[in-house]
């Protein structure tokens, strides 16, 4: 979901590392005019690159690094660094599976408790075409201004998206999630996109729109809704 374009986009990348056998790099770098994170703007509407880097290995696994701009507090840019490792298999000729574990920072944070998180995913697709993932994050600090600190808290997420391919260098993909955080179920919130992606040779640029539930529904969720419209462009190698 625009934000998990990225996570879509890191997938395949991987998955076409992994499959030549051996270690394998590679990468993108890109532009966005709004980094979104499941329906919320991590660069408070502004424009961010972003940038990845992975080896690919035998036996479907893949690790790598993103990086982006972000602007979590007015006036103050920062950035946000994840680390991650994947495990990816095919499991038919028509269904793939892959495993995540994510590990998100943020150098700079200006914020004055940490925020840095780690994220276990799972998901599954269907000929490249129906998706649905889930993801848990065992303790991560949320904050309201309404109810202030929620330290140590887990976080549930699901989404389910559907791709389609329009012409040889199309791609039409739209998608729907719900971040749930068990025991503030008030603090649970929808989120959606839709995209269009043209793609050619090593370059990509897509123009999304974004929905989400507004500010009532996601408390312990700062920032401002991200969108409506974002467009990226990115070169991977």
């Amino acid at each position: 979901m625009a934000s998990r374009i990225r996570i879509v986009l890191l997938t395949s990348l991987s998955c076409g590392a992994t499959a030549a056998g051996a270690a394998t790099p590679g990468g993108l770098i890109g532009v966005t005019s709004d980094y979104v994170l499941r329906g919320v703007s991590q660069s408070d509407g502004n424009p961010a690159v972003q940038g990845e880097v992975h080896l690919g290995f035998a036996g479907g696994w893949s690790a790598g690094a993103w990086a982006s701009q972000v602007r979590l507090l007015p006036g103050h840019t920062t950035a946000e660094v994840d680390l991650y490792l994947q495990w990816h298999a095919t499991l038919s000729e028509s269904v793939d599976m892959s495993a995540t574990a994510t590990h998100y920072s943020y150098p700079g944070d200006p914020r004055p408790i940490s925020y840095a998180y780690n994220e276990l995913g799972l998901s599954l697709s269907w000929r490249d075409q129906l998706s649905i993932a889930a993801s848990w994050t065992p303790q991560l600090n949320l904050y309201s201004y309404a109810d202030g600190l929620a330290r140590n808290h887990g976080v549930l997420d699901f989404e389910a998206s559907l791709h389609r391919s329009l012409r040889p260098h199309l791609d039409l993909s739209a998608g729907l999630g719900y971040y749930d955080p068990p025991g503030l179920e008030y603090a649970g919130y929808g989120y959606g996109n839709a995209a269009l992606t043209w793609h050619y040779g090593h370059w990509s640029a897509d123009l999304a729109w974004i929905g989400v539930q507004n500010a009532d529904h996601r408390q312990y969720t700062s920032g401002p809704s991200g969108g409506p419209l974002a467009a990226s462009l990115a070169w991977s190698f």
